[in-house]
């Protein structure tokens, strides 16, 4: 099966990934420009540090960052309270010993080419516009743009966002192209990923003290000519910087010419129950995910993730035995043990087959070929443990990250079946099948390596990656060894 893995989401860089020896480099692991930033933000709130930070969603405003961590941000020099024009021109370049069909497509979501970057901010006011150009059609496959003189080229994110706070309330608005996460999971989230693409959409968000509500909209990429609208809305709670509860709602609004239903602009109406008795939404596939983030002590979290898309509750007819589509997340984080800067996670996720799936295939939960859910897709668990020492000198900090997949015979590039509907099936008999599916591939994976940081926002990675499968008793290994460089350059222009 097809996994798709691997992100870098990146403002300015130069990248240079150069993996040594013969390797079948298809990785479940993804690596995150931002990575470095919000895990910086993570380990703090962990630590005790800025308890204030709500890590409930991804990215930040830059008005809710704490000067302390600005420094760590791509947006390196800004001033807060300064109107600012930031302009910027980055290249990136990768090379290879191997054979780069050989390779992973999706190691990093940015290809390689030419970027430029645009941002204005004041205290209400954020505009941005980041572009990418490149003569490599491979280089661009997560936004598969036509050519031009053999010249491919888009537009990676562009919007406008305004923000605003009179007493406890605090009101955010972004219209435009943007990433969105939505969940505690470090790596596993099940909901709303920054995996795929950045998402053209509607967002406002307003806050009351320790309560959050969201209402997005997202318009994903056509199939077959139906239109697709993603539908999100989510209410969040802080308790005291000690517990975070998120529980959100998606819904598909998919078809040719279909218009814009208005219930889906409604944040207080549960859409789940509604489409049962409305005659406009009934023909749409919901969601259902509820995120729990604590953080016990100083030094301690420990985070769940739970998503519904299926649930057989009634027992009386063949369309019943159906399996139920689920997806969950565990994991636990510990912080400054055994050693001051040590930052120590596990996570574990599994998500069944036929999860971000219908039989419409309109309706599966991808976004120009690529999950929008976890980022594994579906019909498979994973086991991934980290380890890192953070910043060490403020400058480097070594990790190790090592992974335990079962990845099964399915996946979201498998077409949805209907096995219990089968004439050898009854209500007598049943149906239940193994999770993941047969056959299951075995997957170990294990990268050692350091990242440098030597000015805002740039940074060296390097390191050893080491991969084992087994499937069906014949087994693969792959070693490779890793090295990535991020440089940015970019003028900022206070007034």
């Amino acid at each position: 099966m097809v996994r798709i893995s691997q992100h870098l989401n990146a403002g300015l860089l130069i990248g240079l990934l150069v993996p040594f020896f013969f390797s079948m480099l298809q990785s479940q692991e993804y690596y995150n420009h931002n990575q470095n930033l919000y895990d910086n933000i993570q380990y703090l709130k962990t630590k005790g540090i800025i308890p204030e930070i709500d890590l409930t969603t991804l990215p930040l405003n830059i008005n809710e960052l704490p000067d302390s961590l600005m420094p760590y941000s791509y947006h390196g020099n800004i001033k807060k309270k300064k109107p600012i024009t930031k302009l910027g021109l980055a290249f990136k370049l990768s090379k290879s010993l191997v054979n780069k069909n050989l390779l992973s497509n999706n190691i990093d979501v940015m290809g390689d080419g030419i970027y430029t970057y645009f941002m204005f901010k004041d205290k209400h006011l954020l505009i941005s516009n980041t572009m990418f150009v490149t003569n490599n059609k491979k280089e661009a496959d997560r936004d598969k743009p036509y050519p031009v003189k053999n010249i491919y080229s888009y537009t990676n994110t562009a919007f406008i966002q305004g923000h605003w706070k009179i007493g406890n309330v605090v009101t955010t608005f972004l219209a435009g192209r943007e990433y969105y996460k939505i969940g505690h999971a470090r790596k596993a989230t099940l909901f709303l990923n920054d995996f795929s693409r950045p998402y053209d959409q509607f967002r406002s968000t307003f806050k009351y003290k320790g309560v959050t509500m969201d209402l997005l909209t997202i318009q994903l990429n056509n199939i077959a000519d139906e239109r697709r609208l993603l539908h999100i809305h989510r209410l969040g709670l802080n308790l005291k910087n000690k517990l975070y509860i998120s529980f959100n709602e998606g819904a598909f609004n998919t078809g040719v010419n279909r218009p814009i239903e208005f219930q889906y602009l409604n944040p207080f109406i549960y859409w789940l129950p509604d489409k049962t008795s409305s005659t406009t939404s009934r023909d749409s596939n919901s969601l259902l995910h509820c995120s729990i983030s604590y953080y016990p002590t100083n030094g301690w979290n420990i985070w769940g993730e739970i998503l519904v898309d299926d649930y057989q509750i009634n027992h009386d007819k063949i369309d019943d035995l159906e399996p139920n589509e689920l997806g969950f997340v565990l994991g636990f984080q510990r912080v400054d043990f055994p050693f001051e800067t040590s930052d120590f996670w596990l996570e574990y996720s599994a998500v069944t087959n036929r999860t971000y799936q219908t039989e419409k295939l309109t309706e599966t939960y991808i976004h120009k070929g690529y999950p929008i859910g976890h980022y594994l897709g579906n019909d498979f668990d994973m086991m991934q443990l980290y380890y890192s020492q953070e910043n060490i000198n403020k400058k480097v900090k070594p990790y190790i990250s090592v992974s335990y997949i079962r990845d099964g015979a399915n996946g979201l590039d498998t077409p949805f079946d209907t096995p219990w509907l089968d004439s050898t099936v009854t209500m007598g008999t049943g149906y239940s099948e193994p999770f993941p599916t047969s056959p299951i591939t075995y997957v170990t994976e294990i990268e050692l390596a350091a990242d440098y940081h030597f000015r805002n926002g740039s940074f060296i990675n390097a390191g050893l990656f080491y991969q084992h499968k087994t499937l069906q008793k014949k087994t693969e290994e792959n070693f490779s060894f890793i090295l990535r460089l991020w440089f940015t350059l970019d003028r900022v222009f206070n007034y």
